[in-house]
């Protein structure tokens, strides 16, 4: 079977992506998303996935800039047309938010944010209920979880008729510290999906920090040297390296400004107890940028890249102060392996509700050094 000339497998994972993609605007805070995205327009391509379509929010810079950039990404592509995936469809902005950083906070008073939309919350809708060879569509959220919230809101049934096969969140921190930037930024959202009955994976702050870009790796795409061939030659250009100033920035900037807090936190210590948790930081988190949203994708595609996962249940404190409150999650207890298995006193397979309850990779098990 063929989706606008590009083969489409059974087997094939069918995905619908929510972004908020900036790397093209000096707003933007990185250019994760928008590299996750030309990765995933790749993978569908390759066959590796069935890339439904695309859904921006506000998050890493406001709505009025998500949305465009993204439209402006499509251009990289050479249409849309010729992929078979639909264009970008916009949502929620900031105005529906807690805008989790202060500058931008101060950005969006000055300059507010365009008029949020419910087009990606209906069209998210009407994906989940079309099937594709019997597999059901998966989520892959990579900005704040709000356009997926409001489609939860305004058709809850939606969690009663397995409509949507699984939810992956890029969010989270597992330590009990201040959220990364995307549940931070709408973190009442965060709670309605993560109690949503619907199986959810989260690619939190701790699986994100064992990856890092470094300056060797932007150097292997060549981009310097293709960015000076005559374009009078209709020389094709790596679309990546539309993204090449944002991606030395983030070089000079993160190892700074973020990975040392991310390094702080990828060690838990339980208070009263000798033991701890701890995951592997990547030997380059001093000299490089963390392609978080690239992760979450692969945790999609590339699911065996990882070496182990859990199942743990979790919380978003309520306070009287309303959100964001404290800007934190709770991990209240990790659960067995098994925990979705059959029981062993039943043949029968033990339906047990996802509200609540969410599963994290906790290596990222590559044998390549990043």
């Amino acid at each position: 079977m063929t989706d606008n000339g590009v083969a489409i497998s059974s087997s094939m994972p069918s995905l619908w992506i929510d972004a908020d993609p900036s790397g093209l605007y000096q707003t933007g805070l990185d250019c994760d998303d928008d590299l996750a995205i030309l990765i995933a327009i790749a993978l569908h391509q390759r066959q590796v996935l069935n890339l439904k379509g695309l859904s921006i929010c506000g998050g890493n810079a406001p709505l009025k800039h998500t949305y465009n950039n993204a439209n402006t990404l499509w251009k990289y592509i050479n249409g849309y047309e010729q992929t078979g995936i639909q264009h970008p469809i916009k949502g929620y902005g900031w105005n529906s938010m807690q805008v989790g950083v202060k500058l931008l906070q101060y950005y969006n008073m000055i300059f507010p944010d365009a008029d949020d939309s419910d087009d990606a919350a209906m069209t998210i809708l009407q994906a989940a209920d079309e099937q594709h060879n019997a597999k059901m569509p998966m989520i892959l959220s990579l900005g704040p979880p709000t356009n997926i919230a409001k489609a939860i809101q305004q058709q809850p049934s939606i969690l009663n008729n397995n409509n949507i096969e699984h939810i992956y969140l890029m969010g989270g921190e597992l330590t009990n510290q201040q959220l990364d930037l995307n549940f931070r930024s709408d973190r009442a959202s965060a709670r309605i999906v993560i109690d949503a009955d619907i199986p959810k994976t989260i690619i939190p702050i701790q699986t994100c920090g064992q990856v890092v870009i470094t300056d060797e790796w932007i150097s292997s795409l060549n981009c310097d040297q293709q960015q000076h061939q005559d374009s009078s030659k209709n020389k094709k250009i790596l679309a990546v390296c539309a993204y090449l100033s944002k991606m030395k920035q983030q070089i000079r900037l993160m190892p700074r400004f973020v990975n040392r807090a991310v390094k702080d936190r990828m060690v838990l210590e339980e208070e009263g107890t000798a033991s701890s948790h701890y995951w592997v930081p990547s030997s380059n988190l001093d000299r490089g940028f963390i392609p978080w949203d690239i992760i979450a994708l692969l945790a999609v595609s590339h699911p065996n890249e990882f070496d182990e996962w859990k199942y743990h249940r979790i919380t978003f404190p309520n306070c009287s102060s309303g959100e964001p409150c404290d800007s934190t999650m709770k991990v209240l207890e990790d659960l067995p392996d098994d925990y979705f298995d059959n029981d062993n006193n039943d043949s029968v397979k033990k339906k047990r509700s996802w509200s609540g309850l969410s599963r994290y990779h906790t290596r990222y098990g590559m044998k390549q050094s990043y």
